[in-house]
């Protein structure tokens, strides 16, 4: 008798493939999302509003069953394997079913996918045993015998990114410094001291490159104290704000936005005109040929380099500014080498000419330090104390400097001064006509790699800095499901300070969904339930509240007891909190059930309602065994219990439809983008109504205006090189000068003194001479001088001399309004983390002034408590603990920051659903801290101070 392919529980519960197909969905999206996630570590001044727009992209596609933002190809699900691993349930049929459609979607060896064999178990007896019986063949058919070409270039490729990002943490310090420092500027710098002599820029370069050095260390520390680049986005403006406050943000953004708007008429420059003189095509066509290309990337809003790909770019480009030196080299003059022309030295006059680019561009070349905060994230989850940071970077600085100076020597000394004065477009054109055709295709090369690469990120920077500054509409779509997700609204640009909303699906009460609003806001926590028929505006009852304005639509597309389809309409930032797909009775769900609970929910499924009775009739047990596996099913919301009568039954919860089970016209309102679709007739759904009248301007409308800024930059390059008025090194001179002064000299030294009062964490070790007075004073005082410097004396044009004595002055007033609102303040934290790693532990930290602090702790747990007099400890079964209560020490401290959080195994921050209770002097503040990531900010009056944090059931890991 032939054996059936499925058996009849099999049919009723759902088939194998379909529980695959679920499980197949999950471990792409959850693949996609940690791709997209480790690429922004490479984006540039990447902000925080468009990391949470991504992240609202990959929930919506995820809530709607539809692909990822970004297709996962079969190495990256390769690469991350032991991250969705856990995913993969016991079940053999279940892991055959997901084998099978691995090996219809891709194409891949057995050699090739350790990790995915690993994960779901392919080479377990059981595994292909339930292969060849669903099958009808054998599971080794889905591995291809051998790979293609093309294929053994992906899989080499992708070994190579994973040898590269595993680096030990100096060298990924090291590397990622090296190539975001060594940029298209280094092809001006031979320009730029040409006027001096090469021996006297290599001096030069070398002086301003120790100081820079300095700089770098003091950026390093600063981001190594901070929690939110350590466990964050890895974002500066964010540290930025905690550190330096709202000022130091605004000029930092004002000063990014110029630092890409100058570097990005450069590059358009530059890679025009060298490609041009390569080519004999005319500059015109290249920069508009970049444009064009930058447009490409622009519209899909990000490059999606990784930290490979950016290496081997990086690398590749300084091994061609080398070959460049190298053929450099075998044409050195001596009397080029030895030229030297230095006011002042050898009864030389004066003459302010000379000076006009040389300091600008060689700060240009050092303008690396925001980008720390890129690499530092990934840096401090493998050395937590910060010693691979500051030291990788430092030593990444001083092979710059080598390399600069280098390639100064070798083209300088191979080119007369009278070449390179005055030259418009960068240093690779007199050496192209010295060198020949040689130094033709490295040059050309360079400038692609450099100038192009480097135009597109910096477009895009631009994008996103100025996308982020616009009044928008977040309009996303997502399912709540009951009591086990929340969404958190918060007012943009503010974190622990300002407003936040957390809204919480409580299922349907009389046909209609109802929900909770938390709302938070200096230490007031206000809780409301509304019910929302098809639309609520939250100026209908929360303007009766106290606080800023709040604009906020919510719009029921569908709903069930279990979940809700809901569409939210707000200008405010908006993060789901919870689990993606925990609505009901999910198949992903059911796939890691033992086998008897899910032999239980397929019969309890076509028996519509069970009672106690029934249940341990069926498993053959008595009632308190069936009374527990009930229990355990409620619990984790596949079975709720109904009254009939009575008596008490049960009945399983489906999940929340997905696909297009919505109604039509919200799929028709979804795919053509329309704001205004018409009404359903009445009873046959819920209606889209117009969206309210706040933030009218549609996503076509801010691609537009963002894109605005790159558009102008374009058609300015382009009347600059009709008109014969371009210049490479004249632009970065200027934002050398003005801008990387501020970004690489003044604020990491206002960083590093905030950042020693105010830091979360203390580096390991701290080198006390680096933060002296003296030390910091001095070398804010040289940058802020030689500001002031070219805007009295060595810049002639007025326009130039304005902008210098402005921005000077300007400078010297933030850094006192930023002290005055107490910048420099020291402030006291208090942080409980708890890790779900087993790699790391549970702990409590007490800072107090960017130094530890001792604190009486009392850890209390169901049946004991714990006393400990320290500023740091382990937390013992964290699983367990429902309250630490520290009794703060007297300090001078004016700020008290608590953050109550836990890592995933990924090294992601979640905020742990605790209350906090401060009690200073007479008064008591509450703090719901899951509303506000976790932390809470509030200032300290000198007093003895008593924090209470109580963690829910559901806050340990």
């Amino acid at each position: 008798m032939t054996q059936e392919l499925f058996t009849r529980e099999e049919v009723m519960a759902g088939l194998p493939a379909r529980r695959a197909s679920t499980l197949l969905f999950l471990i792409e999206s959850r693949t996609a999302h940690l791709v997209a996630k480790s690429r922004q570590a490479m984006e540039r001044f990447l902000t925080e509003e468009a990391a949470e727009e991504r992240d609202l992209a990959f929930l919506e596609a995820f809530t709607l069953g539809r692909d990822p933002p970004l297709r996962p190809t079969i190495q990256h699900l390769e690469r991350h394997a032991p991250q969705w691993a856990p995913l993969a349930p016991e079940n053999p049929r279940v892991r055959a079913a997901v084998a099978h459609m691995l090996g219809q979607k891709y194409d891949f060896t057995y050699q090739a996918v350790p990790g995915i064999r690993a994960a779901l178990g392919l080479d377990e007896e059981a595994v292909q045993q339930a292969y060849q019986r669903l099958y009808r063949k054998p599971l080794e058919t889905i591995f291809k015998p051998r790979a293609t070409p093309t294929d053994r270039l992906r899989w080499a490729f992708a070994a190579l990114t994973g040898w590269l990002e595993s680096l030990p943490p100096f060298w990924t310090a090291f590397a990622l410094t090296l190539i975001g420092t060594v940029g298209a500027s280094i092809v001006a710098l031979p320009i730029a001291v040409a006027s001096v002599g090469p021996l006297a820029g290599v001096v030069l370069l070398g002086v301003l490159g120790l100081v820079n050095v300095l700089t770098m260390a003091f950026m390093a520390e600063a981001v190594a104290r901070s929690g939110a680049i350590r466990y964050g986005r890895a974002f500066i403006g964010r540290a930025m704000a905690d550190y330096l406050g709202s000022v130091g943000s605004l000029v930092l953004t004002l000063g990014l936005t110029a630092f890409c708007v100058v570097f990005l008429l450069a590059y358009y420059t530059g890679f025009s005109t060298t490609l041009a003189d390569a080519t004999h095509v005319q500059a015109e066509f290249w920069t508009a040929l970049l444009f064009l290309i930058g447009l490409y990337f622009l519209r899909r809003e990000s490059l999606n380099a990784t930290v490979a790909s950016a290496l081997l770019v990086g690398v590749t480009n300084i091994a061609l500014i080398l070959l460049l030196s190298l053929l450099a080299f075998t044409h050195i003059q001596p009397e080029n080498l030895l030229y030297v022309n230095v006011p002042f030295l050898g009864g030389r006059p004066f003459d302010p000419s000379i000076l006009q680019l040389i300091f600008g561009v060689a700060l240009s070349a050092y303008g690396s330090h925001p980008l720390l905060s890129n690499c530092a994230r990934v840096v401090l989850r493998r050395d937590p104390s910060g010693r691979s940071l500051i030291w990788g970077s430092m030593a990444a600085l001083v092979v710059a400097i080598i390399l600069y100076c280098t390639w100064v020597l070798a083209v300088n000394g191979a080119i007369a001064p009278q070449a390179l004065v005055g030259q418009s477009g960068t240093a690779l054109t007199p050496l192209v006509a010295k060198a020949g055709p040689g130094a033709r295709l490295l040059g050309s090369t360079y400038a692609i790699l450099s100038m192009g690469m480097a135009s597109i990120n910096i477009s895009l920077s631009l994008f996103n800095l100025v996308r982020e500054r616009l009044p928008t509409r977040h309009r996303p779509i997502v399912v709540l499901p009951r009591r086990r997700g929340r969404l958190l609204l918060r007012q943009r640009g503010e974190h622990s300070r300002g407003l936040c909303i957390a809204l919480t699906y409580l299922g349907l009460e009389r046909d209609q969904p109802r929900f909770r609003l938390d709302l938070q806001l200096d230490g007031n926590t206000h809780r409301l339930e509304i019910a929302v028929a098809r639309r609520w505006e939250a100026r209908e009852l929360l303007d009766q509240l106290p606080g800023p304005e709040i604009r906020l639509v919510l719009e029921v597309l569908d709903a069930s007891q279990e979940s809700v389809h809901l569409r939210v309409t707000s200008p405010m930032s908006i993060t789901y909190k919870g689990e993606w797909d925990a609505t009901g009775l999910q198949m992903a769900d059911i796939l890691v059930l033992p086998d008897p609970l899910r032999q239980l929910i397929n019969w309890m499924m076509r028996q519509r309602e069970v009672s106690l009775a029934e249940v341990a009739a069926h498993i053959g047990q008595d009632e308190r065994v069936a009374h527990t596996m009930l229990a355990e099913l409620t619990e984790q919301g596949f079975v709720r219990e109904i009254e009939v009568g009575d008596e008490v039954r049960y009945r399983t919860q489906h999940a929340a439809r997905r696909g297009r089970q919505l109604p039509e016209e919200i799929w028709q309102a979804l795919e053509k983008g329309t704001d205004d679709p018409k009404p359903k007739a009445e009873g046959a759904g819920f209606p889209i109504s117009r969206p309210p009248t706040f933030t009218r301007l549609g996503e076509r409308g801010r691609f537009f205006l963002s894109v605005s800024p790159v558009v102008m930059i374009f058609l300015l390059t382009e009347w600059l090189l009709l008109t014969g008025r371009e210049s490479f090194p004249g632009p970065l001179s200027f934002v050398g000068t003005i801008v990387v002064s501020l970004l690489a000299g003044i604020f990491p030294v206002l960083m590093l003194a905030s950042s020693r009062r105010k830091g979360e964490f203390v580096p390991s070790p701290v080198y006390r001479l680096m933060g002296h007075p003296l030390l910091v004073t001095s070398i804010y005082f040289v940058f802020l001088a030689s500001i002031f410097l070219h805007g009295l004396v060595i810049w002639q044009g007025p326009m130039e001399r304005a902008s210098a004595l402005f921005v000077g002055v300007s400078i010297l007033g933030t850094t006192i309004a930023m002290a005055r609102r107490g910048a420099f303040a020291p402030r006291m934290v208090v942080e409980l983390r708890g890790d779900l790693s087993e790699e790391r532990r549970s702990v409590f930290t007490v800072t107090a002034g960017g130094q530890p602090a001792t604190a009486e702790v009392q850890l209390t747990y169901p049946e004991d408590e714990q006393y400990l007099q320290a500023s740091a400890g382990a937390i013992p079964a964290f699983s367990s603990l429902r309250r630490a209560t520290f009794q703060l020490p007297t300090t001078s401290s004016r700020e008290l920051k608590v953050w109550a959080h836990k890592i995933t195994p990924e090294g992601d921050s979640e905020s742990l659903p605790a209350l906090l209770g401060v009690h200073c002097g007479g008064e008591t503040k509450q703090f719901d801290l899951k509303l506000s990531d976790g932390q809470a900010l509030l200032p300290l009056t000198g007093e003895a101070c008593q924090l209470e944090i109580t963690l829910s059931e559901q806050a340990t890991p």
